[in-house]
């Protein structure tokens, strides 16, 4: 058994529920050391956790002779700073989602995993659950016929001050929530589409509350993405139309925490609900195995790169700024 040891870069409130907690069922892994702005805090989070180490800085963190593996949760505007940093310290590297604040930066970080002859993974965690992938299945094996067109959205409420409120810390709805959305509609097509229109709803200087954008595919299909820090109503859900039926997806995000999956076509209606574990810990399962074993790990490199194109399209046909420049 190859075991890699983990190292945190934060304190970031979704590293217990993204990491260390599922990781606890993986004999692969081990969470061993973090470090925080403030070493306090680390201490606290070391303590709550149950992680051994505690590193100054991140600086040196990333020295640490005992660390294969750096996990990247923090601000998206220091993404692409700390992931080539840790990459050029020989390590690996899972980079919580979107993995850059803009396109050029993923295409920087992903040379240099190359380069480095290390892993770079975006945490899509979504990508590796059962649910999705029988999404995916329904869908290849033509059970709605030829997709036409796919409504994909992902809206709650962000209460300020947060960072996704902030343009300096690469926020905005679609980096944080419709980062999602893009990836589920590229992931059902598997192929790349353009964006022909967008509008956003803009709060603070630069922010999109809200953002829509229509997007085309080379098949003919169309997209339409939507993501919201202001919704009253919580939305997280896939509709799929193809020729000879429907597919809805009731959170694909994280099918753990309630899902239903419903599919329409001439012979009727079916829906339930896939209950078979926890979407964090399918990803770290297939991390692992691509690391150690060469498994497949779909949401890295070329995936992530296409990922940040499309949105940092859409900032452009909504008239607003790519992130990570300013």
């Amino acid at each position: 058994m190859d075991i890699l040891r983990f190292g945190v870069l934060g304190a970031a409130r979704i590293a217990p529920g993204a990491l260390i907690k599922p990781a606890r069922n993986i004999d692969e892994i081990q969470v061993i050391r973090i470090a925080a702005r403030d070493r306090d805090r680390a201490e606290a989070f070391a303590n709550e956790y149950d992680i051994p180490n505690v590193s100054g800085s991140y600086d040196d963190l990333l020295a640490s002779t005992d660390i294969d593996v750096i996990y990247n949760p923090l601000p998206m505007s220091l993404h692409a700073e700390w992931t080539i940093a840790a990459l050029r310290a020989g390590k690996h590297v899972l980079c919580e989602k979107p993995l850059a604040a803009n396109a050029r930066e993923a295409v920087e970080m992903v040379q240099v995993a190359a380069d480095e002859g290390r892993i770079l993974g975006e945490a899509f965690h979504y990508r590796y659950h059962p649910y999705f992938q029988r999404v995916l299945d329904e869908v290849r094996n033509g059970q709605i016929g030829t997709v036409t067109h796919i409504d994909a959205n992902f809206a709650v409420t962000v209460r300020q001050p947060d960072l996704r409120w902030d343009y300096a810390t690469a926020g905005g709805s679609t980096m944080d929530l419709g980062c999602y959305p893009v990836s589920w509609v590229r992931q059902v097509m598997g192929e790349e589409p353009f964006v022909r229109s967008a509008r956003a709803v803009v709060g603070p200087p630069n922010i999109d509350a809200e953002l829509e954008a229509d997007l085309v595919f080379p098949s003919g299909a169309t997209a339409r993405v939507f993501s919201s820090m202001e919704s009253a109503e919580r939305k997280i859900n896939m509709t799929i139309t193809g020729t000879e039926g429907s597919i809805v997806a009731d959170n694909p995000l994280a099918p753990q925490n309630g899902n239903l999956l419903t599919i329409t076509t001439a012979g009727g209606v079916t829906s339930e609900s896939i209950n078979t574990g926890v979407s964090y810990e399918y990803m770290l399962r297939a991390f692992v195995e691509h690391v150690n074993h060469g498994g497949p790990y779909p949401t890295r490199g070329a995936d992530s790169i296409a990922n940040m194109a499309i949105i940092d399209a859409m900032y452009d046909a909504a008239g607003l700024p790519r992130r990570g420049l300013g």
